[in-house]
């Protein structure tokens, strides 16, 4: 039973499965491309964050930073979640899985995990760890709310026999405190298969923040 891929790992992965796509469209919306693992994306995009975003992009997803007004908290409220963000001390992950009962609690700070929150794709926010979450803002316009139904999969053939995960979004709730730091509360459940076996695991963190 394998549980401890990286989302690093999980970037790499998907990107392996999508970077053909990437050549294949003359003009593909932006942000709908994944990056090919060299980082490399047809002409005329660039890559952002595993993403091929047309030129002059930014500027177009400042248009949609607008679009959070609908919210009700104005077309800055975006604003303070936009960025890189790291996990520092404390910061846990904590996993169980059945039916082995595999158990793990870790310290998710110093590992160099980290996230970058952009406006764009199908809500107010959007980020990428270990999948590609739409993020939409409470209505109180402190905290980030992760939309429903989302998922992805991806093999990690670094291990024998190797091992197909599915992601599944239930709860990633980032809460800025000031410009600089914050706090995450996340669940990332999901299902592993190999050859060998089968099984689901929880996956929760509960992190400390600070942007890059």
């Amino acid at each position: 039973m394998r549980t401890n891929i990286s989302s690093a790992t999980v970037a790499t992965a998907l990107a392996l499965v999508v970077a053909a796509a990437c050549g294949y469209s003359p003009s593909p919306a932006s942000g709908t491309l994944k990056c090919s693992p060299a980082g490399t994306c047809p002409e005329g995009y660039t890559c952002v964050v595993d993403k091929c975003e047309k030129a002059g992009g930014a500027a177009g997803h400042a248009g949609t930073t607008g679009s959070a007004g609908t919210t009700g908290s104005g077309g800055g409220a975006v604003d303070k979640f936009l960025g890189t963000w790291s996990f520092v001390a404390p910061s846990t992950r904590t996993i169980n899985c059945t039916p082995d009962g595999f158990t793990e609690t870790k310290e998710w700070s110093g590992l160099g995990e980290m996230f970058t929150v952009m406006t764009g794709g199908q809500a107010a926010l959007r980020t990428h760890y270990y999948c590609d979450w739409n993020l939409d803002v409470a209505t109180a316009g402190d905290s980030t709310v992760i939309r429903s139904g989302q998922s992805c999969s991806a093999t990690d053939t670094s291990v024998t026999p190797p091992v197909t995960y599915t992601w599944r979004g239930m709860l990633f709730t980032l809460t800025p405190i000031n410009g600089q730091s914050g706090t995450l509360a996340a669940d990332l459940p999901y299902n592993y298969m190999t050859s060998a076996g089968s099984g689901s695991c929880t996956m929760h963190f509960t992190g400390t923040m600070a942007k890059n």
